[in-house]
């Protein structure tokens, strides 16, 4: 057989059948063990982002070796933790990736961390209470506060670049698309705005307690409230597509892929929803009070609760993985990982940073 042609073959196989090729002979070895093979094993693991470097040379055998070194970290919560201080109050919400983390307290302040060194590199001020959700892609920041203002900045001047006034409540969430900015507020709505002018689209209204999360991909809307309901919106017709009715008492956020739905309680609960069917497919119990927080990927879930613990849950099986009980002495806000790293705040005003990958060489992991 051509030697391209068994390359191909093998780009097909899973890990065990490429293991036992190893085996076989030393041109069968030879062929297993070829870059474009591992390659195919790595874009097979759907958590598992592939990176695209324009210059750098990618070995996928050591690559693979150290995710799956990584992936055990994880399975025995081997972690590496660090503070981060400089809040004057309870940390509300953040967001983070390989450069920066942004964080918005109580104290009414907006911090941007640098993520490698974990010092503060820039602090926000303008709202006049508590900054309570924040969202950013790229150079646009979006935030959300108890002063009932959205404001929108610009990352690369550090800049107001405009504020949104509607609200008659605290600002719970907000999320954002090519063309929207949405917010949720105390005040039962979900309000859209024009991204570019900031000028309000639409208000929509259906939920009877205050909407405490909104998630947003593609066209698609999810909001979740403390009337108990999640509710699916289409942004293109801007109208109520489905309800999601399951918990037994108030919703504290929601999280949306575009295919599911996961949405964390009071009722202590976190649900697993077809956004397709609106059928439930799982339910994680465990957590002792609200689930407060929650993000997720193919592989795991991560979420916070006010019983001060962060758990990891397989994805798959809904069972517990790793439950951290001593990282925060007060309630769990917000939660937010990647490859490497569990972030989180609380109302201890700190943030901790929860390493996995400690003396591991991340090159290409992302």
């Amino acid at each position: 057989m051509p030697t391209e042609v068994a390359t191909l073959i093998f780009q097909y196989c899973d890990l065990q059948s490429i293991l036992a090729a190893t085996v076989v002979s030393k041109s069968w070895h030879n062929l297993a063990m070829q870059n474009q093979v591992w390659h195919s094993l790595v874009s097979q693991q759907p958590a598992w982002d592939i990176p695209s470097p324009k210059h750098d040379y990618i070995d996928y055998v050591d690559l693979y070796r150290r995710r799956i070194d990584l992936k055990q970290r994880w399975r025995k919560g081997q972690v590496e933790t660090r503070y981060l201080e400089g809040h004057e109050d309870s940390v509300y919400c953040l967001q983070f990736d390989n450069e920066k983390i942004i964080s918005g307290s109580r104290d009414k302040k907006i911090k941007i961390w640098n993520s490698r060194t974990h010092q503060c590199m820039h602090t926000l001020q303008g709202h006049t209470a508590s900054v309570l959700c924040l969202r950013y892609h790229g150079n646009m920041l979006v935030s959300g506060s108890s002063d009932t203002s959205v404001r929108v900045w610009n990352l690369d001047t550090m800049d107001l670049s405009m504020q949104l006034n509607g609200h008659t409540g605290g600002v719970l969430d907000v999320c954002f698309n090519d063309e929207y900015i949405i917010s949720c507020s105390k005040d039962t709505t979900i309000r859209v705005w024009d991204r570019f002018t900031g000028d309000p689209v639409v208000t929509l209204n259906g939920h009877r307690g205050p909407v405490n999360s909104v998630q947003v991909h593609g066209d698609q809307l999810v909001s979740a409230a403390g009337d108990g309901l999640v509710k699916l919106w289409d942004l293109k017709k801007l109208e109520l597509k489905r309800e999601f009715v399951g918990h037994t008492r108030g919703l504290a956020c929601v999280q949306f892929d575009g295919k599911r739905i996961l949405s964390g309680s009071n009722d202590k609960k976190i649900k697993v929803w077809n956004a397709k069917t609106g059928e439930c497919t799982m339910t994680l119990e465990g957590h002792e009070d609200l689930v407060r927080t929650l993000s997720f990927n193919e592989d795991l879930i991560v979420s916070g609760s006010y019983d001060q613990t962060i758990r990891v849950w397989d994805m798959h099986t809904g069972h517990c993985m790793l439950s951290f009980q001593t990282g925060h002495p007060g309630w769990v806000f917000s939660t937010a990982f990647s490859a490497t790293r569990i972030i989180s705040t609380s109302q201890d005003s700190k943030i901790l940073c929860m390493d996995f990958s400690t003396g591991l060489d991340t090159k290409f992991i992302v």
